[in-house]
């Protein structure tokens, strides 16, 4: 009963993050980064069940290999990297195993991250941000410029 449990709660998580894999690679990033404000609480566990998850794939990519190579032969040479296709599956479990320091994350964000302010914006910053939104095309709603090109 247990285990069947704990595979539906596998298959719904796997669909639920298949159509968010941007957002899911993107918090895999900040677990693993002290940027973003993570203590070592959670950057360790999350680093180790990266790099578990890394070797864990390398078999897979061996046995992968015949699929991959076909794969990196039909992609146009511009743009194919034999990294991103040979160890694809090394890849994705990386990011999945770093998710084992998404515990952690919760924690630590309830017991510490929540109740500190966030850092001041430096001048440098703020500039980067003014020029970031002066770049963005404007395309919800018409815009005439003040001053010519």
């Amino acid at each position: 009963m247990r285990l069947r449990r704990f595979r539906s709660l596998v298959s719904l998580t796997l669909l639920l993050c298949g159509g968010s894999c941007a957002s899911v690679v993107r918090y895999t990033s900040d677990l693993v980064s002290s940027e973003q404000g993570r203590t070592y609480f959670t950057r360790i566990p999350a680093a180790f069940g990266g790099t578990v998850g890394f070797a864990a794939g390398v078999p897979i990519d061996v046995a992968a290999l015949p699929a991959t190579f076909v794969v990196y032969r039909t992609q146009p040479k511009e743009s194919r990297d034999p990294l991103s296709v040979f160890l694809f599956p090394s890849f994705v479990l990386w990011k999945a195993g770093i998710l084992v320091g998404a515990p952690f994350d919760v924690v630590e964000w309830l017991l510490w991250r929540s109740w500190q302010a966030p850092p001041p914006i430096t001048p440098e910053q703020r500039e980067a941000i003014e020029r970031q939104w002066d770049a963005k095309e404007f395309s919800v709603y018409p815009v005439t410029p003040i001053y010519p090109r």
